[in-house]
């Protein structure tokens, strides 16, 4: 096994900063590739022994200087051994986390830091945290060498094993779309790892690994079925419910998410050429959409958005939880005479299918609905085609 050189570099990019000193590095040489991480320490290019690879003894406080230099090589030196010989694999990657004082010893450890600090919403992060939760009910420590194609299919096994218990229901196993998630969450971490050279590239197991997405029934309601929610007049009691109502039938009629009708903002509301645009950044994604929300069912966006305006918040809507729009609907859907489990994501399958029934392309409806990926929007494409046989052979030609 080759040893990592370590090596004082001093002013590598030829640059002087204003007080006419240059930053000394460690040069770190493995295998082909390097690596430099910065001492701190700026000294004039006369005071740099470039033979000795040292500060000229007439520098102040050059002894100290040259110790800390050494000490930082004995450290790195002493952390590349304790890896070794603990039978664990090395490489340079792991060296950027020793500097910030981040080393992280397995890939467990490695995902629990990385979850906190990548940029994500706080339900994708929580939807990560049960990954790493069911892997580590799997394996408390998984180390960067552990994960091979025979760890990823142990682990298949291990969550086609589990059932979830009800409390007022039989128990059942996980969905396989839960499990392919998990391996989708998984995989982000594997590739981020290996991008960091924390793992060898040909080490990656999800090459010959593979779990399939299977396709969803999407619950979505029909042209009709949208008129008896629209229509439905809430009435004594019920009147409590309108706020769930308005907020979901604005989510049909623009395909916005439940967390993006809810982060929506006024300034997000653009005139364009005296028309009402919804310019607004997807919370899931971070991409955009622009949708002319004017044109939209004659305007009935614009109207909610009135309806519920509140002048003293930047927001348009006030802040509820998922759970609490979920119930609500389906108390909603009962009091209009549907006879579907619809969530509040209803409303967003409901958008795409009506679009495509109404002949808008495809490339519309991706763009309105923000997808990434066409594939995404086809899926809506095919569940309109099932709608479209089932319609015409209920017909009596």
């Amino acid at each position: 096994m080759n040893k990592t050189r370590y090596t004082p570099v001093f002013n590598r990019k030829k640059k002087l900063n204003t007080l006419g000193k240059a930053l000394i590095q460690i040069e770190c040489y493995l295998n082909g590739k390097n690596k430099y991480f910065s001492t701190q320490i700026y000294v004039e290019p006369i005071y740099w022994n470039n033979k000795n690879r040292t500060i000229k003894t007439d520098y102040p406080n050059a002894i100290k200087l040259n110790k800390q230099i050494a000490e930082t090589i004995r450290n790195l030196e002493n952390f590349e051994l304790d890896k070794i010989n603990a039978g664990k694999p090395f490489n340079l990657g792991m060296l950027t986390d020793f500097f910030k004082g981040e080393s992280v010893n397995s890939f467990t450890e490695f995902m629990e830091i990385e979850i906190e600090k990548m940029n994500l919403t706080e339900s994708t992060k929580k939807n990560h945290r049960t990954t790493l939760a069911r892997l580590k009910e799997f394996k408390k420590v998984i180390y960067f060498e552990d994960i091979t194609f025979e760890l990823l299919n142990d682990f298949d096994i291990f969550l086609r094993k589990i059932e979830i218990t009800f409390k007022d229901a039989p128990s059942k196993k996980l969905m396989q779309n839960t499990i392919w998630k998990y391996f989708k969450n998984m995989k982000t971490y594997v590739n981020l790892a290996i991008n960091k050279d924390l793992m060898n590239v040909q080490q990656y197991p999800f090459r010959k690994f593979k779990v399939k997405q299977q396709d969803s029934n999407k619950v979505f309601l029909t042209p009709e079925e949208i008129d008896q929610m629209q229509d439905l007049v809430l009435t004594g009691d019920n009147i409590k419910l309108q706020y769930i109502k308005d907020l979901f039938m604005y989510s049909v009629y623009t395909g916005l998410r439940f967390s993006d009708v809810l982060s929506m903002q006024k300034r997000e509301l653009v005139a364009i050429g005296g028309n009402t645009w919804l310019i607004k950044k997807m919370e899931k994604t971070d991409e955009s959409v622009r949708i002319p929300i004017y044109t939209i069912f004659n305007g009935k966006p614009i109207e909610i958005i009135n309806k519920y305006n509140r002048f003293n918040s930047i927001f348009c809507f006030e802040q509820i939880t998922n759970q609490y729009a979920n119930r609500t609907l389906k108390i909603l859907a009962g009091l209009a005479g549907i006879n579907k489990k619809i969530t509040f994501h209803t409303a967003r399958h409901t958008t795409a299918t009506y679009l495509l029934y109404k002949g808008v392309s495809l490339t519309t409806v991706q763009k309105v609905l923000g997808h990434k990926k066409i594939a995404t929007t086809q899926i809506y494409g095919h569940i309109m085609d099932n709608t479209i046989e089932k319609e015409l052979i209920a017909v009596n030609f």
